[in-house]
């Protein structure tokens, strides 16, 4: 069968074609997540809830540096340059996923970074002018303590989420962690001891599949959205899988029938929910887009809580109008 050339020479081409695939496979960073931290901390009258922590070996400190170096990489010059001839999305993004494989991102040696992330819960409507940040601050001990922090409101009005970083020695991950929540109002400082069982995953096209900033209110807005646009079918992907089936949908406010929405509202913390822990509140108000003032039509409550992936699902809603 393989005697002739015709034969011969594709496999041949395919062989190194894979062997190729499989080097630049190994050439991208890997990410370890740990997604059962589940911590409640007070800082001062609000509430931080910690639920994931990852750390990853893509250096973070050199991936953007071309962006100060006169010429940029060659796959965003080839890029922009599809944008520039007009091709579509359709074609553009594809490609650029291929030429983001068939790459080298920049990998950490000794000292990789670790994310915090979580949600800070106040019970007043937080101030759009200052940083939830300012009041506390967390980092991994032992690892470098020089930590920064960031956050991302979204549509909910007493609620931030927050991402804490820093760096860590690799051969730590073996060991108890040590993390450290101060509270900067009550000058208090608290102590979680974790044996992380990791979760090893490995990050293609150079960005993480994992999102930064993980909302509970994302998916109660996707699931809106889906609604009023007819598209039940999609709607149910944002609730939990074992509930999909015959997942009660709300009406249509006939006020929003056939307009664009938008989502408000606010977020709370509950222990304990139709024997399900660890469950999220978020009071849900929908109306219509304003560049003035935002009126809710529509009133409702949603439940939601953390998959096995660390993903927010919709277990239950109820009419609040």
């Amino acid at each position: 069968m393989f005697q002739s050339k015709w034969v011969r020479i594709p496999v041949k081409i395919i062989l190194i074609w894979l062997v190729i695939t499989l080097y630049f496979y190994f050439q991208h960073p890997v990410v370890y997540r740990y997604l059962d931290l589940d911590a409640n901390i007070p800082i001062g009258d609000a509430q931080l809830l910690l639920h994931e922590i990852q750390v990853s070996n893509l250096d973070e400190d050199k991936r953007y540096d071309w962006i100060d170096d006169e010429e940029m990489p060659w796959r965003i010059r080839i890029s922009h340059r599809m944008y520039e001839w007009g091709l579509p999305s359709s074609w553009r993004n594809p490609v650029y996923k291929v030429l983001m494989f068939y790459s080298w991102p920049p990998l950490a040696e000794d000292f990789w970074t670790y994310r915090i992330s979580g949600t800070f819960i106040s019970p007043e409507d937080l101030d759009v002018d200052k940083s939830v940040l300012d009041n506390f601050s967390v980092y991994v001990f032992p690892a470098m303590r020089n930590s920064s922090g960031s956050q991302w409101e979204g549509t909910l009005r007493n609620a931030a989420m927050i991402s804490a970083r820093g760096k860590i020695n690799r051969q730590q991950l073996d060991n108890p962690l040590n993390i450290n929540v101060v509270d900067k109002e009550n000058d208090r400082t608290t102590r979680l001891v974790i044996t992380p069982q990791w979760q090893k995953e490995r990050l293609i096209y150079g960005v993480s599949r994992i999102e930064q900033y993980k909302s509970p209110a994302r998916p109660v807005e996707r699931f809106m959205y889906n609604i009023y646009a007819g598209q039940p079918q999609q709607a149910r992907d944002h609730v939990l899988p074992e509930l999909r089936h015959n997942f009660p949908l709300p009406a249509l406010n006939e006020q929003l029938k056939g307009q664009d929405i938008e989502i408000a509202g606010r977020l709370s913390w509950l222990d304990i929910y139709n024997d399900y822990l660890n469950v999220y509140r978020m009071d849900a108000e929908v109306g219509r887009p304003s560049e003035n003032s935002f009126t809710p039509v529509q009133k409702l409550t949603f439940y939601l809580l953390l998959d096995e992936n660390g993903n927010y699902k919709i277990i239950n809603w109820k009419s609040a109008d």
